[in-house]
């Protein structure tokens, strides 16, 4: 049991609010934050050549604003990450930008790849780049970031349910679009 203390308030209750969120500094959490860093700029320059190599106008849009709404879940979850591998804001600064920055110049170097090659090329080249950028993001997906998740045991259910529901939710999305479009015509 604990005790009053003068200031009108016990030590236990004190200690628990002005606890520190837990750092786990070391060797395997920076590797796990690094590789993860790299993953997600290599996935967020793929992405950006998806975007890039879009001949609509309108996909183009779709494909950027998904992948904009996409990032601030990311971005969010890789600061969670870098907190808990006791980075410093400028390190988190600096993962953070250079992951974000990819998307852009993964872009610029699609549309100006998009200028050199015919038609047929093209179909080639943006079916690869699309199929690398979807390999990528599986890998992110399942080996770094559900892997890591599911480890920890609290709310599992919670988190499969959440889980099947924004895969069911992505495949009725893609199923009503293509319906959409086969039937506009």
């Amino acid at each position: 049991s604990t005790q009053s203390t003068g200031g009108g308030y016990n030590k236990l209750a004190k200690k628990t609010v002005e606890e520190e969120p837990v750092v786990v500094p070391g060797n395997q959490h920076n590797k796990s934050a690094a590789m993860l860093i790299l993953a997600l700029s290599i996935h967020s320059f793929f992405e950006g050549l998806a975007i890039g190599v879009e001949s609509t106008q309108s996909v183009f849009i779709q494909l950027a604003a998904a992948i904009t709404v996409h990032k601030c879940v990311i971005a969010f979850a890789v600061g969670s990450r870098l907190i808990h591998c006791g980075k410093k804001t400028l390190e988190m600064v600096l993962c953070l930008g250079c992951m974000c920055i990819m998307t852009p110049i993964g872009v610029i170097l699609a549309i100006g790849i998009l200028e050199l090659l015919d038609e047929y090329t093209l179909l080639i080249v943006s079916g690869s780049i699309q199929g690398v950028s979807t390999g990528f993001f599986l890998y992110i997906t399942f080996a770094e970031m559900l892997f890591q998740e599911m480890k920890s045991k609290n709310d599992s259910a919670l988190k499969v349910s959440f889980m099947t529901f924004g895969v069911l939710l992505v495949t009725i999305s893609t199923i009503w679009h293509n319906w959409n479009g086969e039937h506009a015509h």
